[in-house]
């Protein structure tokens, strides 16, 4: 988080940082919300895929990052961080990367979950993300400050692509993670697959809650020592934002667990 750090120091002008935590408070409660619709299916009528609405949490979060962001990235780390964050919920919400990576057994039949095909998608996302910021920084004449933007780049494409796992927040809904579980194993899965068990739920929407905690308790620091640019629109909103869009991962991986323990 040291780059989150190096992107945020001394803005021009501060806002309480209770508004900061109110931006936090406020996006979660709206991906909840959105994660208690029912969700849209599509694909086979027998197995669908369900994609939750929280889905417009994570797209409005990127774009809202964008928008007020605290890093000194430049347009270009902006598009590429975009890309990687529409990649990653292309992942979160199709069955088409697990259907392509996970190979098919001996009688033919398929078993991953959604969750698990996003996690694959990340894992290449990420690489490839590292790998193209760090060649636009070699590709720069003047390569002034570049471990700060070469950090920055790679911490909002981060944030971005982790912002596509809150669309896995129904399988850790109290209400709604029994039909959630069924649906996402149902639908990357022609042969039997072996559902989770209560406590493997409870510990991993607890883990989810605490990660969420302690990045809104460093959110604080980050904020503290923000430098954004300094014709920077309102970076705080930005800086609420990151802790919000990184405990994505944290939703996406206790989902998994969920389903897959």
């Amino acid at each position: 988080m040291a780059a989150v750090k190096d992107a945020v120091r001394k803005p021009a002008s501060k806002v309480a940082f209770g508004k900061v935590l109110a931006i936090q408070i406020v996006a979660y409660v709206v991906l909840v919300a959105l994660a208690l619709i029912p969700g849209i299916t599509y694909g086979d009528p027998a197995k669908p895929a369900v994609v939750s609405f929280s889905v417009i949490g994570s797209l409005a979060m990127i774009a809202l990052l964008v928008a007020f962001s605290p890093f000194r990235d430049g347009a270009a780390g902006h598009v590429i961080a975009v890309v990687a964050g529409l990649l990653s919920v292309v992942c979160a919400t199709t069955m088409m990367l697990g259907r392509a990576i996970f190979p098919a057994g001996v009688d033919g039949s398929r078993n991953f979950s959604m969750e698990e095909g996003w996690i694959a998608g990340v894992g290449g996302l990420l690489i490839v993300l590292v790998i193209v910021s760090f060649g636009r920084q070699m590709a720069r004449e003047n390569r002034t400050h570049l471990i700060r933007s070469l950090s920055h780049g790679v911490v909002e494409g981060a944030a971005m692509i982790a912002s596509a796992g809150w669309c896995f927040l129904p399988t850790l809904l109290p209400t709604t993670h029994d039909k959630a579980i069924a649906a996402s194993v149902a639908a990357g899965a022609d042969g039997t697959f072996v559902g989770p068990t209560t406590m493997t739920w409870a510990i991993a929407a607890i883990v989810a809650l605490l990660v969420a905690v302690v990045l809104g308790v460093c959110s604080y620091f980050w904020y503290r020592d923000a430098d954004p640019e300094p014709d920077a629109r309102s970076p705080w909103i930005g800086i609420a934002l990151l802790p919000v869009m990184l405990t994505g991962a944290a939703v996406g991986i206790a989902a998994f667990a969920a389903v897959t323990f």
